[in-house]
């Protein structure tokens, strides 16, 4: 008795390779978007002044 294997291949078209690419980058990137988000650091209280700041630790602009 012999053992026959049988495979089954699917074979996508390059343009569904692509698609599903990017689709694969576009979640990776979505499950680290807060990592490289930049925030409006003191836009409302500067008014267009020139700031020069020299710090070690945490600033809190708390506008109430």
């Amino acid at each position: 008795m012999s053992n026959k294997t049988i495979k089954h291949e699917i074979k996508l078209q390059p343009s569904v390779i692509v698609i599903l690419g990017v689709l694969a980058v576009g979640v990776f990137a979505n499950a680290f978007a807060p990592t490289f988000s930049v925030k409006e650091a003191f836009a409302q209280s500067i008014d267009g002044a020139t700031l020069y700041l020299n710090h070690r630790g945490r600033i809190i602009n708390d506008q109430r």
